[in-house]
């Protein structure tokens, strides 16, 4: 089972110039982000990142810094990051997506509707406390 969420643009600023790669919970900033990582930590359920560049991001992958809009991405981007998370959800029998239903762009929604169609469990979920070992 995998808990995953989208990217934010709240990022490290100390990284932006750098070459440095870091985790994702050094890399992302964001106030709600930071608490989706920090509760399946606290839980010690499986998470990633979903990125718009460089796609699913676990916690022991390191990546450097990067400005990349969902809106910019491009169609033959948004298919290699799809078709890369089909690859990684192949892994679990069961993927829950947190994000919030007020702020969710439409990459994101997409990403969810094609996992589905292609026999993947994924199941949509809004509230920091849905995240539970199950």
């Amino acid at each position: 089972m995998l808990f995953f969420t989208h990217c934010c643009a709240k990022k490290d600023g100390r990284l932006k110039n750098s070459d440095k790669r870091v985790s994702p919970l050094q890399l992302y900033q964001a106030a709600p982000t930071q608490r989706f990582m920090k509760r399946c930590i606290e839980l010690g359920v499986e998470w990633a990142i979903f990125s718009d560049k460089y796609g699913f991001v676990f916690p022991h992958d390191l990546i450097q810094w990067y400005e990349k809009h969902p809106n910019s991405v491009t169609q033959s981007e948004k298919r290699k990051l799809f078709d890369d998370a089909l690859v990684a959800l192949r892994q679990y029998d069961l993927a829950y997506f947190y994000y919030n239903p007020g702020r969710i762009h439409p990459l994101y929604k997409a990403l969810v509707s094609e996992m589905q169609s292609k026999n993947r469990k994924v199941r949509e979920i809004t509230h920091l406390d849905e995240i539970l070992k199950r």
